[in-house]
């Protein structure tokens, strides 16, 4: 028995590491060429207004398929597919659009990483299956690592190979990265749906599309998502541009963000939830992150801009953090992937809305005025944060609460 026990450990730790290297993969994925594709397509000659619907289409389909991929993925328990299904269609669209370079092709990339990225969710319950249920958090906490060093690995490959060679080559290492970890999948196992007894129960969908916390939660996102993908992942490279910046510095520009955005959400439970609570470190990272996005057009320099970017990372992070944070609090796991889902697919709107919003305001008045815009949407959605969501007595003595005394009950 102990020696079952001990190869049964040993097979799991490989399989962990195993999964933990596509999801790398799979951030290189979808991030190798998103620093670029604002710059690439002016290079094309399209407006600011296709710019940002080319950026801004994922979100659209990630709206409207992180959900149903959830649900089907409980319903079916075939989570290893649906990973398959998203990384084959990566590798075929973006080899299309770099063979076929124009706004079509753009947009289908864009679309194939919608869908890849709504797979993600399915990513995080196969992880934890690695680890059991007493220990899921764990393996949440682990995987949670692999988004920025997937993204950091993904931006740097991608920002040496774009220099070097062009912008849309940038694309072939995103469909490189797809193709292995296409090819490990094959040696992983779903140990998520052995042993699974309960049944999924449609009622699961309805109670929390009629939970209206979630729905706070992910308005609160939304926003949070959209003036940072509508700033650092679409019109930012292009202020780098016009200060002389080559792919190798708007990939570094796109790092910056990340690593300081790492920083801070590693920052929030060992910090800012203990010292200030995770209301005021959700207003913090909102009004830091508005402030911020409102200079960016003034910078005068790319020393400026690094550190306008990192400033913004840093409140993205805590207010992001945040509000996954109470979104994800309390949930069996037979729910998780309905819940994530939900959650997942309704701030997904953010990242349609911030790249199409800004580039409409660029075009109509000016760039200006588009950051503007966006950092008083981050400041005001503080007045939702105070009005919505209030401190329970146990955090106010520093201690851990549910998601429950946190949201009010609104009439």
């Amino acid at each position: 028995m102990e020696y079952m026990n001990k190869t049964n450990k040993f097979n799991n730790r490989k399989e962990t590491i195993l999964f933990f290297i596509i999801s790398l993969l799979f951030f290189v994925t979808i991030t190798a060429f998103d620093p670029f594709i604002s710059s690439y397509a002016k290079d094309l000659g399209f407006d600011s207004v296709i710019i940002g619907s080319i950026i801004g289409i994922s979100g659209i389909v990630a709206l409207l398929t992180r959900l149903p991929i959830g649900v089907f993925s409980d319903m079916l328990h075939k989570r290893r597919l649906f990973i398959q299904m998203g990384l084959l269609i990566t590798i075929v669209m973006w080899t299309l659009a770099f063979f076929i370079p124009n706004a079509t092709t753009l947009y289908l990339g864009k679309i194939s990483d919608g869908l890849t990225g709504s797979t993600w969710v399915i990513y995080n319950v196969m992880f934890a299956s690695y680890f059991g249920v007493k220990e899921a958090a764990k393996a949440v906490a682990i995987l949670g690592v692999a988004s920025p060093v997937g993204s950091i690995l993904g931006t740097t490959i991608g920002a040496v190979v774009a220099n070097s060679y062009g912008y849309r080559y940038s694309f072939l290492v995103a469909v490189a990265a797809a193709i292995i970890a296409l090819i490990l999948t094959f040696f992983t196992k779903d140990l998520s749906i052995k042993g699974v007894k309960v049944k999924y129960d449609k009622k699961i969908l309805v109670e929390q599309i009629t939970d209206k916390k979630i729905w706070v939660i992910s308005v609160l996102a939304t926003i949070a998502l959209m003036v940072t993908i509508g700033t650092r992942d679409t019109f930012t490279p292009l202020v780098a541009t016009d200060l002389g910046a080559n792919p190798l510095l708007i990939g570094m520009l796109a790092n910056t963000h990340l690593i300081i955005y790492g920083l801070a959400a590693g920052l929030c439970g060992a910090l800012f939830y203990k010292k200030i609570g995770l209301m005021n470190t959700a207003i913090l990272g909102a009004v830091l992150q508005g402030v911020i996005i409102i200079l960016i057009p003034y910078a005068e320099n790319l020393t400026m801009l690094f550190l306008l970017q990192a400033f913004q990372g840093f409140g993205y992070g805590l207010i992001f953090t945040v509000v996954t944070s109470w979104a994800v609090e309390n949930i069996p796991e037979i729910k998780q992937s309905t819940r994530m889902g939900l959650f997942q697919s309704l701030y997904s709107a953010g990242m349609f809305l911030g790249p199409v919003l800004i580039g409409i305001l660029i075009e109509v008045f000016s760039r200006s005025t588009g950051y503007l815009i966006m950092g008083a949407l981050s400041i005001a959605s503080t007045i939702l944060i105070k009005t919505s969501i209030k401190r329970s007595k146990k955090e106010a003595s520093n201690e851990e609460y549910p998601l429950e005394e946190m949201l009010m009950e609104r009439k």
